[in-house]
């Protein structure tokens, strides 16, 4: 009869067991004694509680009370200034045409119809909305969002040292919304 890959004989078998415990005796013999854990812990420094966060103001929605154009961009702009941390804002069709800035130059509002008009390429990838973001420019973030009515595009944008959160730009797209949905 063969053997099967189970069988096992049992004098192999204790032979092997007391060959692993006396090689585990000798390392046990000449291992060091493991310093105690509280020899091994550095002692704490004092936890600080961390830093909370400022807290948000609440912006209050815009209210557009003019049918003129130009008073409701107006409105707009000091409306963005006034609520966010920015130097200054813009507004600007999707061709980049400027309909309404304050402490901003031409050079940056310029930037904008190529950028929507690439925005737009980049929303034919599913999932993807990219109607709002922020761009890099030198030493300043100019932060932006979308708005479309059945007038065209609009951009609403700020720029400053940071990059708008992703809170200020809702805000700021429903702001857009607002006053060109009107026109």
């Amino acid at each position: 009869m063969d053997r099967s890959v189970s069988w096992t004989d049992p004098k192999s078998v204790a032979l092997l067991l007391s060959r692993a415990s006396g090689a585990v005796q000798k390392v046990r013999r000449s291992a060091r004694p493991a310093p105690a854990i509280a020899d091994r812990a550095a002692p704490l420094a004092p936890v600080a509680a961390a830093p909370k966060p400022p807290a948000q103001k609440e912006v209050p929605p815009l209210e557009q009370t003019s049918d003129n154009p130009s008073d409701r961009m107006d409105a707009l702009i000091a409306w963005t200034l006034d609520h966010f941390p920015c130097t200054g804002a813009f507004v600007a069709d999707d061709n980049g045409l400027t309909l309404a800035a304050h402490g901003i130059s031409e050079a940056h509002v310029a930037l904008v119809g190529p950028m929507l008009w690439a925005m737009a390429n980049v929303r034919t990838i599913p999932g993807i909305d990219a109607t709002a973001g922020a761009l890099l420019l030198g030493v300043n973030m100019m932060s932006w969002v979308e708005g479309r009515s059945e007038r065209g595009g609009f951009c609403l944008g700020t720029v400053g040292e940071q990059p708008l959160s992703t809170r200020a730009l809702e805000q700021l797209k429903v702001a857009l919304e607002v006053t060109v949905g009107g026109l």
